[in-house]
């Protein structure tokens, strides 16, 4: 059975190579590779390649550099009083 063969400009449109989704946070080819294994970067297979869609990564780099939510923290309730059984 042949694998699955997406056209080389089908891949650069809708898909990184694992070291270019990785240079966008800064990591380096061994380091993108391993965040793949540990599926913090997410990663498909094409045939012989491993590609990652641009569209999530995108949307996932976004929200790593953003930062914390910048919505305003919750006030902690006070706890409540226990009345006393007297």
């Amino acid at each position: 059975m042949r694998a699955e063969v997406i056209s080389r400009a089908i891949r650069e449109k809708f898909f990184y190579k694992v070291e270019a989704a990785g240079s966008r946070i800064g990591l380096s080819r061994a380091q993108s590779y391993r965040a793949v294994e540990l599926g913090q970067i997410p990663a498909e297979r094409h045939g012989k390649f491993l590609l990652v869609p641009r569209k999530r990564w995108d949307a996932e780099v976004k929200r790593l550099l953003r930062g914390p939510s910048h919505a305003k923290p919750r006030r902690s309730r006070k706890p409540a009083e226990v009345a006393s059984a007297s």
